[in-house]
């Protein structure tokens, strides 16, 4: 006797599956907010280096609104870069996978602590140039489609191996409640309760 029926098992692997797909949460660290005044014409200036004080030269820095890539250049051999035409609020600069936010002041309006330009401290891992990890979204390559490193012909094999799976285990109680029903049907036939055809 079947105790689960078909939806039942398609919305216990509906929820395995999710689990499957969902990333680790992890708690983040609270990011100081760093300010910086630009300049008289809108540019952010700034410096990335290694954690030893080396400069990044050919350094991809971006800079971020709302999550979106609104300006982007390369630091120079003494790993210095220069972003212009830039308005204040808050953003995010992003060099390889190292996210820092900051907030832009316009030139003159910038509280004391402000400074002029941001020193950014990025690891060795940082891409230089080619910049061949950067997000879904960014021009210049075309990421993952989603979910991490999983692709859209990933998904539709998982999804499609899945839903077999469900199928086939449905046909089985099928197959095994009808099994049973022939046994009983021969048990009764055996101790004469039904006469043979």
């Amino acid at each position: 006797m079947r105790t689960h029926t078909l939806l039942t098992k398609v919305a216990s692997v509906a929820v395995c599956f999710g689990f499957l797909l969902s990333g680790p949460v992890m708690a983040g660290t609270n990011a100081i907010i760093k300010d910086v005044e630009l300049s008289a014409d809108g540019t952010l200036y700034g410096k990335v280096v290694s954690p030893e004080g080396r400069a990044f030269s050919e350094a991809v820095v971006q800079l971020r609104y709302q999550g979106n890539t609104v300006a982007a250049a390369k630091s120079n051999q003494e790993g210095l870069f220069a972003i212009s035409g830039v308005r204040g609020g808050a953003h995010e600069l992003a060099v390889g996978t190292l996210r820092s936010p900051i907030r832009l002041w316009t030139n003159g309006t910038a509280p004391n602590s402000a400074s002029p330009g941001i020193l950014i401290s990025a690891a060795e891992t940082v891409v230089r140039g080619q910049d061949p990890y950067c997000e879904p979204g960014c021009p210049p390559c075309s990421g993952t489609s989603g979910f991490g490193l999983l692709d859209v012909i990933t998904l539709a094999t998982v999804g499609t191996a899945t839903g077999a799976l469900v199928v086939g285990i449905d046909n089985q109680n099928k197959l095994d409640d009808a099994n049973a029903q022939l046994q009983a049907i021969q048990d009764a036939i055996d101790a004469g309760a039904i006469a043979s055809p």
